[in-house]
């Protein structure tokens, strides 16, 4: 079975979803379980003592880029040991980015193998690639190979052949039984009954395990080579809420104490936003 392309233009928008961020006026942070505001230090303050940070984003919008490197700088100002997970890069390119971090490949060679990787414009992340690598905080390419999540998303995690499974990050798993499917289910639901029958929706769900699945594990494999290092992980909103990658890392028994930061989107307005699925709220002035 194919995906219609209503379907996949919405999931290749929501999978592959400067100034200082002090200086954006208007922003605001809330810190959810109990609708308190709080300043960026707060947050970083609590930020410091999480094993794992993340930060999602609205891939397209550079004041969430803003906030993830403002977050990334406030840490390293404190000396912690530190490494930036990244959504944007698959994990058979880890060694390209090791080579741009350590400065054996230049930017203009970089480019390309981030855009094989990523469909958004490299300069929307170029500000959060520097500050690592000119300040040596190792970097993580948490993806799983893009070709294998298409053809889930379109066939289904059953149609991956054994090679192809071999690609996937050791210990990935597809178990579609997972609040995270619930939680698609309310968001998504209505858009796929609309647009499409059958099995996409269920693909879809199968797509988006996937990759919380081996986006975990990525990270799950690199906190064991380096048990004291923060983790500071940057990803699109529906990977980085609580039932996304952090309740996968919890049902694979890594345990990790994480601390979960998204920018306000239409589903989290309102008071919408949940302590089950977020730690901190940021709104953004409307440009």
């Amino acid at each position: 079975m194919t995906m219609p392309k209503t379907i996949a233009l919405f999931f290749v928008a929501l999978c592959t979803l400067t100034l200082p961020f002090s200086a954006v006026a208007g922003q605001a942070i809330t810190r959810v379980s109990d609708r308190q505001p709080v300043s960026l230090q707060q947050l970083c303050a609590k930020a410091e003592a999480a094993d794992l940070v993340m930060i999602g984003e609205v891939h397209d919008q550079t004041a969430h880029h803003d906030l993830q490197l403002e977050v990334i700088r406030q840490l390293k100002a404190r000396k912690l040991p530190l490494a930036v997970g990244v959504e944007v890069m698959q994990s058979d390119n880890q060694k390209e980015l090791d080579a741009f971090l350590a400065g054996t490949m230049s930017e203009a060679d970089f480019q390309p193998v981030f855009a094989r990787n990523w469909s958004y414009d490299w300069r929307l992340y170029r500000d959060i690639f520097l500050f690592a690598r000119d300040n040596k905080i190792p970097m993580i390419a948490l993806n799983v190979p893009k070709e294998l999540v298409i053809k889930v998303s379109r066939q289904g995690y059953a149609t991956l052949t054994a090679e192809e499974r071999r690609k996937l990050p050791e210990g990935t798993t597809c178990d579609v039984n997972n609040p995270h499917t619930e939680f698609l289910k309310q968001s998504f639901g209505e858009i796929f009954k609309r647009s499409a029958r059958g099995r996409v929706f269920d693909y879809f769900c199968e797509a988006q395990t996937l990759r919380n699945s081996g986006m975990a594990t990525n990270i799950s494999l690199y906190r064991k080579k380096a048990p004291k290092t923060k983790i500071v992980a940057l990803t699109g909103i529906w990977h980085g809420v609580k039932n996304a990658i952090p309740e996968q890392l919890s049902r694979s028994g890594a345990k990790l104490s994480t601390l979960v930061v998204m920018p306000e989107i239409a589903e989290f307005s309102g008071g919408k936003a949940s302590p089950e699925v977020i730690d901190y709220l940021v709104s953004f002035p409307s440009p």
